[in-house]
């Protein structure tokens, strides 16, 4: 006796790879979210850094009567209160206007995103601020 093939016989384990390639997805999605809010987050401690670091260099700056080295730790110190694993890469004092503008560096520390070749470089984050002197 031969049988033919049944439908449900056809269609053994379908079921089972259907449910683990959404699962694949699923596990890829909230991968992707994490990378993306980390990023976000890592953005947003960069900008008030770097914002944090202008102003206060710029105040420091006129309050110490144009000392350099001052305003520098100033914003050395800015940056790290915001966030200790950004740097402050760059640190210019503008001589005739009294303006600060600082670049301030981070990376953000994903989970995927920054392993992989083609996405690595959206983990850089780099962002320059500049600051007058605050009136009195």
């Amino acid at each position: 006796m031969n049988r033919a093939p049944t439908l449900a016989a056809d269609e053994r384990g379908l079921i089972g790879k259907i449910l683990v390639l959404w699962i694949v997805l699923g596990v890829l999605l909230l991968v992707a979210g994490i990378d993306t809010a980390q990023v976000l987050l890592t953005r947003f401690h960069v900008a008030d850094a770097a914002q944090a670091a202008a102003f206060d260099a710029a105040a420091t700056l006129r309050s110490s009567r144009g000392d350099r080295d001052a305003s520098y730790q100033a914003a050395l110190q800015a940056v790290h209160d915001v966030d200790a694993d950004v740097k402050l890469t760059d640190f210019v004092i503008d001589g005739q206007t009294g303006q600060v503008t600082v670049t301030v560096t981070g990376k953000a520390s994903t989970l995927l995103a920054a392993r992989i070749g083609f996405t690595k470089h959206l983990t850089k984050v780099k962002t320059t601020e500049t600051s007058g002197a605050p009136a009195p």
